[in-house]
């Protein structure tokens, strides 16, 4: 899986290359760890987990899945950051640029995530993906807690 990931991850990167983004097979690779056999990855992007250009050393993968959303971060000495995101608790988001970048806010009920230094014209494919992600996954999430009642 981890080469489905790096790849689609990569495949943006190539696509849109202002945007800041390091070692992102190593990001990739904690990412995968966690993805689970039933999973499909629809949709990856990498930015900064911060909107501080100076300092790009917090590059996050973000994977979509039919399932969750998925953050990861590999820090050095076997450290990484990971959060699993399930649609029940997606709130919303936010889409922003300043003069170089673009940023993405994802509001949940106990986190807000600011992913930054994103090449201006990826917002909109970031904005559909995650448009049509919420939306889908959300109305999933209510059919099935309103079938098993």
């Amino acid at each position: 899986m981890v080469n489905k990931v790096y790849n689609s991850c990569k495949d943006f990167l190539r696509k849109y290359p202002k945007t800041i983004a390091w070692n992102v097979k190593r990001h990739a690779k904690v990412v995968d760890q966690h993805i689970n056999d039933d999973e499909v990855v629809l949709f990856t992007f990498a930015g900064q987990k911060d909107t501080n250009w100076t300092m790009p050393f917090y590059t996050t993968i973000i994977v979509f899945t039919n399932k969750r959303m998925l953050l990861g971060r590999k820090r050095s000495f076997g450290r990484y950051f990971y959060t699993s995101i399930t649609p029940d608790m997606l709130n919303d988001f936010e889409i922003r640029t300043n003069i170089l970048f673009g940023v993405v806010e994802i509001d949940t009920v106990k986190e807000h995530f600011t992913i930054g230094c994103l090449d201006k014209r990826s917002l909109s494919k970031i904005e559909d993906a995650l448009s049509k992600y919420l939306v889908d996954e959300k109305l999933k999430y209510l059919k099935n807690s309103k079938g098993s009642k």
